[in-house]
This record gives C-alpha cells, sequence and structure tokens, in this order.
C-alpha cells in the first residue's frame, strides 16, 4: 500500500556513466516511436475458442488488443511437463482468430511454482511448456505472450523461501536465476523469434533499492524482498534475446495513481534508476529493449472493490473523470502498451460493465492521438472523495490521551539502550496501533516510555522487529527525503488547541534523521538540536530521544500543560503503518493527533 505524504517521490537522479562501450552486436536498433494501445486483461479473461467465435463482437469495444488464456492452462513454472495433445484445442483454434481491430494481442503464462532453480529436470520441464505455450501465440499471430510473475502460489521469486538458502547464498542464487532467464528467453524464441513479452512490473517494483546507496547494501536488501530474485531473472532475459525482442514493465503501481505526477515519476524510474539493477554490460538493451508500460483498475476509480477506496465515494460523473484521467496519462507516458484491469465486471459479456466506461476510453485516447489536452482538473474530485472517506473513517476514531509523569531521576544517557533506571518510573504508552483505513493486523509490536524535566521531553521506543534482515533504511544524510522509502520512527508534536503549527522528526534505523515545521507548508529548513540513538538487537531496534522544549516551539511545561502527540512506525519490508493514536490513513492527520497531559 503506497504511503500518503505531502513530498513527491525522488526526482531524477544521476546515473553512473557506463564504464566500458557495450560491443555493436550486443546494441539493438533503437526503434521507432509507436501508436499507444491499450490491451484489456482481468478475471473475464476468455479461452482461446472464446476469442476465435466472438472476436468481431469483442472488437467494438474501444481496445487494441486482449490478454487471453489457453484451454491447456498457463502454469509455466510447474515441474512436470504439459502434454502436447492438451493443446489441440489452442492448437486449432489459434490460427482461425481473424484479428481485424485488434492489432496486438498476448497469451497469458503464470509463474507461480515450487520449482527448483538448481534442478535441471524441472527446468527442462518449464523449457518444454513455455515453448508450447508460445507456440500458440505464434499460430494466432498474437504479439507476443504475457509473462505474469506474481506469485498466487508459491513464490519462487523470494530467496528466503528457497529450498537450498542454507547451502547457497544469494549471489549464488542470482547466477543460476540468470542463466534460466536466458534459457527461457532462448525457449521462447525457438518457437517466436523476436516476440513481445509483456509483463505487469518489473524493476518500477524496487522503488526504494533506485536510489544511491552502497552497492553491498542495495544487494543485502534486496535478497531479502519477496521478488529479490526477479532482477536477475531480467538480466539473463535480455541477455538472451534477440534484437526484435522488446520486454514491457507493466507498472502495476499506476492502478492506484490519483494525479499524473506519478506516471512523468515512473518513467524515469524505469529508464533510468532502474539501471541500478542490471548489469552495465547490458545497459544499451536495457535502453532499447526495455519499454516502460502502465496500468490502469476499472474497480478502483468506480468503487467496484470490496475494501472501500476513493472510488466508492464518488458520483459516476467523477469516477468516469477519473477513470479518463488515468488513461490519457497512462497513454502520454507509455511507451506503447496500457493494459487495462478489472475483477467486478466482464467486458466480452457486457455484464457489470460501468456506465461511461468505454466512452472514457474512447475520449482519452482521441484527445492523445490529437495532441489535446485532458480538459479537466482531478484533483478536487480526489480531493472532495479522500476527504469524504477519512471523515467517515474518523467517526469511528478514538483520540488517545495519556498523562505524563515528570522524571525523578536523572537523564537517561542517549544511547538507544534503554536500560537507564529512567525508564522505569517513565510512562508507559500502550502498543501502537494500524492505520484505520486499513485496519491490518500487526505483525510486530512498538511501545513507548515517556518522562520530562524542565530542560527536555524524553521518549523511548521499542520497535520488535522478527526480521531484522528485511529491514530498509533509505537516507544516507540529514533531511535526505529517502528516508521516506523505509523503515523509520516518527514523531509529531502541537499545542493544545490548534492543529498547526506542529513538529515533526524521523529517525530510521541508520540513524539517519529528518526534521521539518509543517505551518501548513513543510518547512525543512527548521533545524532544532535534538538528541537521539539507535540501538539493535537479535528481534528489536531501539530508540532513545531528548528533545529541548525550545525543539518543541514551547517553554518548559507546568502541571496540567497538554501537548498534541503522536508517534508512528514504517515497516517498509512487511508494509504495515501504525501510530500510537489511531490515524485514518496517514500520518500527516494532524488534527487526529493524541494528547499528553503533563503531570
Amino acid at each position: 500500500m503506497s504511503r500518503r505524504r505531502i513530498f513527491a517521490l525522488l526526482s531524477a537522479l544521476v546515473l553512473a556513466t557506463v564504464p566500458v562501450l557495450v560491443q555493436a552486436q550486443d546494441t539493438a536498433a533503437t526503434r521507432p516511436s509507436n501508436p499507444k494501445k491499450i490491451i484489456e486483461y482481468g478475471w473475464d479473461v476468455p479461452f482461446t475458442s472464446y476469442v476465435r467465435d466472438n472476436i468481431r463482437a469483442m472488437e467494438q469495444l474501444p481496445f487494441d488488443g486482449l490478454i487471453f488464456k489457453l484451454h491447456a492452462g498457463g502454469q509455466v513454472m510447474v515441474q512436470r511437463p504439459i502434454p502436447e495433445e492438451k493443446f489441440a484445442t489452442d492448437f486449432a483454434a489459434a490460427p482461425e482468430i481473424k484479428w481485424d481491430k485488434f492489432t496486438d494481442n498476448f497469451v497469458m503464462m503464470w509463474a507461480a511454482s515450487d520449482q527448483d532453480w538448481f534442478n535441471d529436470q524441472h527446468w527442462e520441464a518449464i523449457l518444454h511448456n513455455a515453448k508450447l505455450i508460445t507456440r500458440v501465440a505464434k499460430l494466432s499471430r498474437s504479439v507476443g505472450i504475457c509473462f505474469d510473475h506474481e506469485p498466487y502460489g508459491f513464490n519462487p521469486w523470494n530467496y528466503t523461501i528457497t529450498q537450498h538458502k542454507d547451502t547457497k547464498t544469494f549471489p549464488e542464487y542470482e547466477k543460476m536465476v540468470r542463466q534460466r532467464g536466458s534459457q527461457f528467453m532462448r525457449a521462447v524464441e525457438s518457437e517466436y523469434p523476436g516476440l513481445t513479452v509483456l509483463t505487469f512490473f518489473q524493476l518500477s517494483y524496487f522503488s526504494q533499492l533506485l536510489i544511491p546507496m552502497d552497492p553491498a547494501k542495495r544487494q543485502d536488501q534486496l535478497s531479502t524482498m519477496s521478488y529479490g530474485l526477479l532482477p536477475a531473472f531480467l538480466n539473463g532475459m535480455l541477455e538472451a534475446a534477440s534484437p526484435g525482442v522488446k520486454i514491457i514493465d507493466g507498472n502495476e503501481s499506476a492502478y492506484y495513481y490519483t494525479d499524473k505526477h506519478p506516471y512523468y515519476e515512473v518513467f524515469h524510474r524505469i529508464t533510468q534508476r532502474a539501471k541500478l539493477l542490471i548489469d552495465p554490460q547490458l545497459w544499451s538493451r536495457y535502453r532499447n529493449q526495455m519499454q516502460v508500460g502502465q496500468a490502469l483498475y476499472i474497480d478502483q476509480y468506480f468503487g467496484l472493490r470490496a475494501r472501500k477506496v476513493p472510488g466508492h465515494y464518488l458520483e459516476l460523473e467523477d469516477q468516469q473523470k477519473w477513470f479518463e484521467h488515468n488513461v490519457y496519462y497512462a497513454l502520454t507516458t507509455t511507451d506503447e502498451y496500457v493494459w487495462c484491469y478489472s475483477e467486478k465486471m466482464n467486458w466480452w459479456k457486457d455484464k457489470d460493465v460501468p456506465v461511461g466506461c468505454a466512452d472514457a476510453i474512447r475520449s482519452a485516447k482521441q484527445k492523445v492521438a490529437a495532441g489535446k489536452p485532458l480538459g479537466f482538473d482531478l484533483a478536487p474530485i480526489i480531493k472532495k472523495a479522500t476527504e469524504t472517506q477519512r471523515a467517515e473513517i474518523a467517526k469511528l476514531l478514538k483520540i488517545k490521551k495519556a498523562d505524563i509523569a515528570r522524571a525523578t531521576t536523572s537523564p537517561p544517557v542517549i544511547d538507544g539502550k534503554l536500560d537507564d533506571e529512567f525508564w522505569k518510573t517513565a510512562t508507559a504508552l500502550i502498543p501502537f496501533g494500524p492505520l484505520a483505513e486499513t485496519n491490518k493486523k500487526l505483525t510486530a509490536e512498538t511501545t513507548a516510555r515517556v518522562s520530562y524535566d524542565d530542560k527536555a521531553l524524553y521518549i523511548a521506543v521499542r520497535c520488535q522487529e522478527p526480521e531484522m534482515k528485511k529491514i530498509v533504511t533509505g537516507g544516507i544524510r540529514h533531511d535526505d527525503d529517502a528516508i521516506w522509502m523505509g523503515d523509520s520512527l516518527e514523531f509529531f508534536f502541537g499545542v493544545d488547541g490548534k492543529t498547526l503549527p506542529f513538529t515533526h522528526f524521523i529517525i530510521n534505523p541508520a540513524g539517519v534523521t529528518w526534521d521539518a515545521l509543517h505551518t501548513p507548508e513543510t518547512d525543512t529548513s527548521y533545524n532544532p538540536t535534538w538528541q537521539r540513538a539507535v540501538a539493535k538487537g537479535d528481534q528489536e531496534w531501539t530508540v532513545e530521544v531528548a528533545f529541548p522544549w525550545e525543539a518543541l516551539k514551547m517553554k518548559t511545561p507546568t502541571p496540567g500543560t497538554v501537548l498534541r502527540v503522536n508517534l508512528c512506525r514504517q515497516r517498509s519490508g512487511a508494509h504495515e503503518l501504525s501510530a500510537w493514536t489511531p490515524m485514518a490513513g496517514g500520518f500527516l492527520e494532524h488534527d487526529l493527533y493524541g494528547h499528553w497531559t503533563f503531570r
């Protein structure tokens, strides 16, 4: 889940230049720009024979192609070869599809698998299966295959659960997975030279790693991620691909975009920053053969999901505008392909399709083709929806309060260890809870203790972390915006009776800090003096901080003084956001902050 922030994602980063020129034969010819195309996919995905029998009616919809599935199945990375006779219906139907308006079509492959990357017998079966599925793509005159590597079953990309993780290192796995990626590409090209491979996401997924950092640290963090082996497979595919092959990073995260700016950021992320996960010897191939794709999620915009999202709080006309906006900017920022996903509807049987959905696609396509502006501002529409959603959630929240005891001993040594006598008499806060918007059950507890004296406010926080190796730390220096992209603790303080101004402090497990004053503008030039320290254990990291009262822009409190406050935590690897007093959907909801009364 994306974190609501007042900051945009990092802007363009300067990448190191290629130290050695790649030989001419490793460089694919630069392709001319292509018309933009929208490809349909969803729970209504049809079989080969259905497409053959209904293609004329299907092509009345405003798409440029579709993804379809096979009667033989599409689970390619299974341990046993699929008998060729199972493809008989697909082999017969595929050549009989009479495409006209649908010029760009794909055959589906699913990659969930408990195969062993080091088992040659498994891979003989996988390559056999890949060839047969690709043969249908060739017979049907599709442009290629859609390789969906999301694990709907066992996850083959997660090193931490692989069969040999106790005896083989992550680099050893990367080497083998890269080899398998090359074998896979050679196998599909043996059936269909120069095909296009559409993926729903690729390196766009790894935004927190695509920033300047120690390469060893990047490698270590990659080894703990659920898709950590995916870049190695992509490197292998690029290494083996002929110059005519195109691979699409479909940027599935675009499902949830609510303004145009993320589209442009992700284009830069995929085309430039992503090269940090590509072998420099393959950079020219990556540049010429990888394409930026974009995604649409109709259920999100029209409020069809079981979980409430902003689309639930929009009138039909505004739902249509949100969809048209995202179609417009998806087409504007894709190299060639936009894929349009849905679950609670069926385009082909005209079942539960939202009113105006097809017209929104047509309108956006016409505007993009003609070079016309979108013609409306989405911001007030989304603002109204999110405010309505937040107000509904906020009604259910109970703002927390705590009495803060004055210190009775000398101040603690700020070393992060939490072993001072001082903390035994400090006020213990109740554990952090999840954000109300998700209400996700937390898998790691966060607790805090608080006290004060005439000089400062003292806080100790214990962050339980059962998977210390999966901690992600963003940023390398004070006030580095990359701190938002990893694990962190945040502290918010404001005067009672006012929502603004409030002070804001962040610290991460590496001890990197960030601070600002919100007025509501965010003034990061506000750099007060405050003490802080981090310590790490086997299954936790702990923080001690001392905030002088002037750093909080207040006088030394007297008994009865009330401070508006919240403490929040982000666990990046676990995708968990938590807070001492509950928030509706983000950490900056300052009107919901709790109250500390000093005693």
